[in-house]
């Protein structure tokens, strides 16, 4: 399902209409580009990879002070003044957050983002979403992982802390990835996947 927006075009919602939408709302929505859009439909193996993979990253995450959220966190980029629900958030430490009011906030300060990508949301994650989370300065790594076949693109910010970011992928069973100082194979990221099945 592709992703449609609430609002007509000309009518962009401010940050706080959103927010009471969202705290309304029986489903969740992203802010992106002042409208508030739904989340597109998931395939059995986008949850399937989303679930393996938060698996992975808590086993390295809980031994470090790592809170690992598997697409219920919201994440709020300050540079872009959008809202997404990320596949995967990681927040190493004490998170930090956009406080609305009550429990509706979002988290300032990820460490890691994954995104599974779906052919209906696939050039957002890329073009659209990568350019904002680039610019939170506590993001360390960026995911994009594949639901058609063992693929895995991510980017790792340079370790002075700068604005520079190196990319690497990783596209056949055997490799390994780096995450938090150990490596998680895309086997285990992969487990049970049918390949048969379109995302």
């Amino acid at each position: 399902m592709i992703a449609t927006s609430i609002l007509p075009e000309a009518r962009r919602a401010t940050l706080e209409e959103y927010f009471e939408h969202e705290l309304a709302s029986e489903s969740k929505h992203e802010f992106i580009n002042g409208q508030i859009t739904p989340m597109a439909y998931t395939s059995d193996n986008h949850g399937l990879i989303a679930t393996n993979f938060s698996a992975e990253i808590r086993q390295i995450f809980k031994k470090h002070d790592g809170r690992v959220y598997a697409g219920d966190r919201m994440v709020f980029s300050p540079f872009c003044n959008e809202i997404y629900y990320p596949d995967i958030v990681v927040v190493k430490g004490q998170p930090e957050f956009y406080q609305y009011k009550g429990n509706m906030r979002a988290t300032l300060n990820p460490t890691i983002l994954v995104e599974v990508l779906s052919d209906s949301t696939e050039e957002h994650d890329r073009n659209g979403k990568w350019p904002c989370y680039r610019e939170i300065k506590s993001l360390q790594q960026f995911f994009l992982v594949s639901q058609h076949e063992p693929s895995v693109e991510y980017y790792t910010r340079m370790e002075d802390g700068s604005s520079r970011w190196i990319y690497t992928y990783a596209n056949n069973l055997d490799a390994g990835i780096p995450i938090g100082g150990e490596e998680v194979s895309l086997r285990e990221i992969y487990a049970l996947v049918n390949w048969q099945q379109q995302a």
